[in-house]
């Protein structure tokens, strides 16, 4: 068996012992089932954003979950200062090469971190974007996540939380679908247990199996609410789509909450 087998070999073995957020994200196939991800939506809605909030010329951002930093490369494109901050070394990895063949500016970072704990500065606007929250079996973690989120806002701060609508998922959901992406052929299946949303993945490479999973708590506008409370944050506005239009409970695809 090749070397790089192997070793793939072996990464899907250990994931278990980790937090499916923890392996899958920091999987070379994670990027390979989403590489079809929205460059232009994302550039749009950080657009629409900065239009709604008016940051000043001075702003710092931080993006919390950033992933390989799609969100954050715009916010940088309009002028501001990023920190970008993402669990998966990976993910941050392909950030701060991207950064470096754009010649970007000091002023653009990425730094491995695990968003349930504060840094030690602050910044004037935070972002959570795409469904990077609600991953944790303990309650709890949602608490220091928001605590967190909460310590590094600046004063008069604004913070933006991009959230699935579970409403119209649950409507709109697809049990079972099979998707060909780079060369691999993905079998997803989607289901629902006690408030919780799964997503079963699996795969095979080099005539290995690989079997991954997604989870995501179906948080609703009255969970965040009650959880902004023990944060010591407020729902500030909220909005149901990336173009900003109005919140529909049944009929909006996102929760887009605006925070302070």
């Amino acid at each position: 068996m090749p070397i790089h087998s192997e070793l793939l070999l072996i990464f899907a073995i250990m994931h278990n012992a980790k937090e499916w957020y923890s392996s899958w994200f920091d999987s070379p196939y994670y990027h390979s089932l989403y590489y079809h991800r929205n460059h232009q939506e994302a550039s749009n809605f950080v657009s629409k954003l900065v239009d709604l909030i008016q940051p000043a010329k001075d702003a710092h951002f931080l993006d919390i979950a950033c992933g390989r930093g799609r969100h954050a490369f715009e916010l940088y494109r309009h002028g501001y200062s990023v920190t970008g901050i993402d669990l998966s070394p990976e993910n941050i990895k392909y950030a701060k090469e991207e950064a470096k063949k754009k010649n970007a500016s000091d002023t653009l970072q990425f730094m491995v971190h695990d968003m349930r704990k504060a840094l030690d500065r602050q910044f004037s606007h935070v972002f959570n974007l795409f469904t990077s929250f609600g991953y944790f079996k303990d309650p709890k973690d949602n608490i220091r996540t928001l605590k967190s989120f909460r310590a590094q806002l600046a004063p008069n701060g604004v913070g933006v939380i991009d959230f699935l609508n579970p409403n119209w998922v649950l409507a709109n959901l697809v049990k079972e679908e099979n998707i060909d992406s780079e060369g691999i052929k993905f079998s997803i299946q989607r289901y629902t247990k006690d408030k919780w949303l799964y997503k079963d993945i699996q795969f095979q490479v080099d005539k290995h199996n690989y079997q991954f999973q997604e989870k995501v708590e179906m948080l609703e506008i009255n969970d965040f609410i009650t959880l902004f409370s023990q944060a010591n944050l407020q729902l500030v506005d909220l909005f149901g789509d990336y173009q900003l239009r109005a919140y529909d409970k049944e009929l909006s695809k996102r929760q887009i909450l605006i925070f302070q």
